[in-house]
This record gives structure tokens, sequence and C-alpha cells, in this order.
């Protein structure tokens, strides 16, 4: 039997029991892919990412409990573990605000199969977090009707090159590639850029830095 280089482990949190019986399933199909819990509410969150450990939480907003506190506490106490939220809401403010709480995606429900584990994937390899196209239009939006604080930083030309190829779709590695750099120096650049602009993730580094580049804020 071939052993596998990589495996991510998941744990899904959703309250409607066909869907997420969908999901394991989505996800048993492919080895790279480990589900190791499943939940119904707020509640098991915590309880499974203590036991459990997994690299990816999948976490419906609308289950039972406040899920959005639950979200900021895993993120806070947990960060080795990825959150992306897979839900049906497309309120814009709500994405913001979980994306801001430290999520690593936000995804709408009706997203293909191949769409969502590549997502997972690429949130479980570091590479990117991951917002449904549609939705990030709505909250480029949301922003740019200055609905999100502005945030005043300072970035390097170097941080400036990096945070404008993410903002592309580029993940470490192709940042690292185009530059020149390693993706180690990508990782470091990255995790300053987001200190500056008080972000938790690369999505909310993104949208920092567009409305700091609206503000005329450049450097």
């Amino acid at each position: 039997m071939e052993m596998l280089s990589e495996q991510a482990t998941i744990a899904i949190v959703d309250d409607h029991p066909i869907y997420r019986q969908g999901l394991v399933a989505v996800f048993r199909a492919e080895a790279r892919f480990k589900i190791v819990a499943e939940g119904a509410s707020s509640a098991d969150v915590l309880d499974i990412v203590k036991a459990h450990r997994p690299h990816v939480m999948i976490l419906d907003l609308g289950i039972p409990g406040d899920s959005l506190d639950t979200l900021r506490q895993l993120c806070l106490e947990f960060p080795s573990t990825h959150c992306v939220i897979l839900t049906a809401c497309d309120d814009p403010q709500t994405g913001i605000a979980a994306l801001n709480a430290g999520a690593h995606g936000y995804i709408l429900k009706g997203v293909s199969a191949s769409e969502l584990k590549a997502a997972i994937w690429a949130v479980f390899k570091n590479e990117s977090s991951f917002v449904s196209p549609e939705f990030a239009a709505r909250l480029l939006s949301a922003v740019q009707r200055k609905d999100v604080v502005a945030i005043n930083v300072g970035l390097s030309h170097r941080e400036l090159q990096i945070i404008a190829e993410v903002e592309n779709g580029s993940t470490n590695r192709m940042v690292a590639e185009k530059l020149r750099i390693s993706e180690k120096t990508v990782k470091h650049y990255m995790s300053s850029i987001m200190n500056k602009c008080g972000a938790t993730n690369r999505v909310s580094a993104v949208m920092a830095y567009q409305k700091m580049r609206q503000s005329g804020q450049h450097a």
C-alpha cells in the first residue's frame, strides 16, 4: 500500500446531518484527507479540537451557540488548527467579522466538491486563505464603502510587492518563485505584514492593504 507523504486531518461541525454526512463522503473519497471528528454545535468545537487537534476545522456559522465567539477562542487558543467557515450566510459584515476573528477561509455553501477540496488543501498547506470569489467582491465593496475602519500602516517596498502578489491570488510558493526569494522569507514578510495590518490571516491583510491603498497610505 502506498504511503502518503502528507495527509490533512479534518473536523466538520455542522448541525445539518445530511449536509455534514455529504461533506464527510466528499473528503473520505480522497486519501490525502482524513476525517477525525464531527460535531453539530458550538459546544462541540473546542472539545473536538482539544481531543483531535485537526489541521483544519470546517465550521458552519449557523450552528447552535455563539459560533463567532467560539471561532475567536479556537483561533486564539489553538492557532495550529485552521478554521474555514462553510456557510449559507452571505452578509459581508459577518464575513468580515469571521475573518477578523481568525478564520482562514469563508466559503459559501453551493461550492463544488473540487473547489472545496482545493481550498481546504491550500489552507492545510498554509499557502493561502480562501474566500468564495463571488463573495470576495462583496467584501471588497463593503471595504470601499468604508464599512471597515482604515488602518494606518507602513509597509516596506518588499512587503508591498508581496501583498500585491497575494492580492492577485498567488500562494507563498508562487510569490517566492516570482520574486526569487525563499518561501520561508515570504512567510516571514507575510507575518510582518499581518502584524502591521492588525490582521490574523492573509485575507484580512489583503483587505487592510486595499483600504490603505484607497486612502493613499502606501508607505
